[in-house]
């Protein structure tokens, strides 16, 4: 009877130890999922701060657009706030800003791929409008691929098409 009793200890043990490992391997897939969600809010809320959303990236990010591909991501920042400083220098008082639609995310143990619709919001001063600029949205398609990096998400892809 003792020996049956044991069996059964067992059994039990390894059905729970079972199970808590399931648990954990869906938390920790779940927790993922939460960072590379925020890591993507994060890349759309910075838009108009191009200093904070380069540290959201890796060194040796590559970029593509209409324009080209670049692989160095120092250098294509610095492109990048170039053009967004002419943008405030020419109309300070503007609004610039991105919103993202149609979002699809898939988690692959320590990488991650993400599409979606991006608009590029410019609303431009009332002296930016006595100026001649206008309210314009410019519409886009990403694609971002993340990968985890020493425990943290960045993002070490993009890819922008005019939608």
């Amino acid at each position: 009877k003792i020996k049956e009793l044991v069996m059964k200890l067992k059994n039990i043990g390894i059905y729970n130890l079972a199970i808590m490992a399931l648990l954990f391997s869906f938390s920790a897939k779940a927790d993922d999922m939460d960072d590379v969600q925020a890591l993507l809010d994060a890349y759309i809320e910075t838009e108009s701060d191009l200093m904070a959303q380069t540290r959201l990236m890796s060194d040796d990010r590559i970029f593509i657009n209409g324009s080209g591909r670049m692989t160095d991501n120092e250098t294509n920042m610095k492109g990048q706030m170039h053009t967004d400083n002419r943008r405030q220098q020419m109309d300070p008082g503007a609004l610039y800003y991105a919103t993202r639609e149609d979002q699809i995310v898939r988690v692959y143990g320590d990488a991650a791929v993400a599409s979606f619709r991006r608009n590029l919001n410019f609303r431009p001063s009332a002296e930016g409008m006595r100026n001649g600029m206008s309210n314009n949205t410019t519409r886009q398609l990403v694609s971002v691929v993340m990968a985890k990096i020493d425990g943290d998400w960045k993002i070490v892809h993009t890819h922008i098409s005019a939608a």
